[in-house]
């Protein structure tokens, strides 16, 4: 009786000092994000004005939205680095089907790329067991293969003018209600709002669902998982149809935001997601994470990107900082490894 209740306490301690130092990461990461903002806003003029957040937010959906998934498969222990091609693949598929057969079957199309390629992934890496790196690596290939050849090398325009609405349209303008209310900070763009319902899915998934803690265990250690009774093959499949399926959504926003697709749309997107996740706190290694910090990482990789296009900087530079950003935040990544096992 004594050695359960002690069990008991040491559980419940256990899991008290968790989410003690889950919310003093995220603390750490929001303190981190607003000297970020203050230095940007001192160091450019045009930083904290509206249009600029307006901006802001738009361009920051697509990458929320392929993050949160991302955020979700490396918790698991996996990674997809197909997301940007898979980017390209749905935009392009949507907008073939959109100029023959209207919106509604090109949205089903767009989600059911995502879903095919994410079931092609996952069968491989949980039933032939090969590494989800290399297999989403060929995924990369095939899917910008295929955008290629859905696209002929050209750029796919002329969409309709309701489908554009969701990429480029705002709030207030939608409802008819800039002029009554006329207050424009309350004007945010559709595509944000699209952003954060999945941001908003993905966070409950993880944290208030039953499948959110079969995700951590499996990425935590795939052999005690096992024994306790989850299924780690099926529990990896749905996680990468999951971050495919957000991809998909965000080739949509992307194409409903610039109105058409080229084949290389999408480019080097992958890497900015998975610096975003890592930022965020996500380890590479799987079984932690927080989709609530991955908002941070978003933000950071976002503000970066738009101070440097502010600040007039050459765009051959940006590769170049998100570049470091990244060897960064794998440097956070292992330093806070050495740290949690040295104490």
């Amino acid at each position: 009786m004594t050695n359960t209740s002690i069990s008991t306490a040491d559980v419940s301690r256990s899991g008290l000092s968790r989410t003690i130092r889950s919310w003093f990461g995220v603390i750490q990461s929001l303190a981190v994000l607003l000297l970020l903002v203050l230095i940007l806003s001192i160091l450019s003029p045009r930083f904290m004005t509206w249009v600029n957040i307006s901006n802001l937010m738009a361009q920051m959906s697509v990458l929320l939205v392929v993050a949160t998934g991302m955020t979700i498969v490396m918790i698991a222990g996996e990674i997809d680095i197909s997301v940007g091609s898979v980017v390209a693949l749905t935009a392009a598929v949507t907008a073939s089907v959109m100029v023959v057969f209207g919106i509604l079957p090109a949205l089903l199309a767009g989600i059911m790329t995502g879903v095919c390629v994410g079931l092609f992934n996952g069968i491989l890496v949980s039933l032939f067991r090969i590494p989800s790196i290399i297999v989403t690596l060929a995924t990369t290939m095939m899917a910008r293969s295929l955008a290629f050849v859905l696209t002929g090398g050209n750029v796919i325009t002329d969409l309709p003018p309701k489908f554009l609405v969701a990429g480029q349209g705002k709030l207030l303008d939608v409802l008819g209600l800039t002029e009554s209310i006329g207050i424009k900070y309350l004007n945010i763009p559709l595509s944000f709002l699209i952003a954060l319902l999945v941001y908003f899915f993905g966070w409950f998934l993880t944290a208030r669902m039953a499948f959110g803690r079969k995700v951590f265990a499996v990425g935590a250690n795939r052999n005690v998982a096992m024994l306790s009774g989850i299924h780690v093959g099926r529990t990896k499949v749905i996680c990468l149809v999951i971050v495919a399926v957000t991809a998909a959504i965000g080739g949509i926003l992307l194409l409903s935001r610039i109105g058409g697709i080229q084949a290389d749309t999408g480019r080097g997107l992958e890497f900015e997601v998975i610096a975003a996740v890592v930022i965020g706190g996500t380890s590479l290694a799987g079984g932690s994470g927080n989709v609530l910090r991955t908002l941070v990482g978003v933000l950071i990789i976002v503000l970066i990107r738009n101070f440097l296009n502010l600040s007039s900087i050459n765009i051959f530079w940006q590769d170049f900082a998100t570049g470091g950003i990244i060897i960064l935040a794998v440097l956070m990544d292992t330093l806070q490894k050495r740290m949690s096992r040295a104490g």
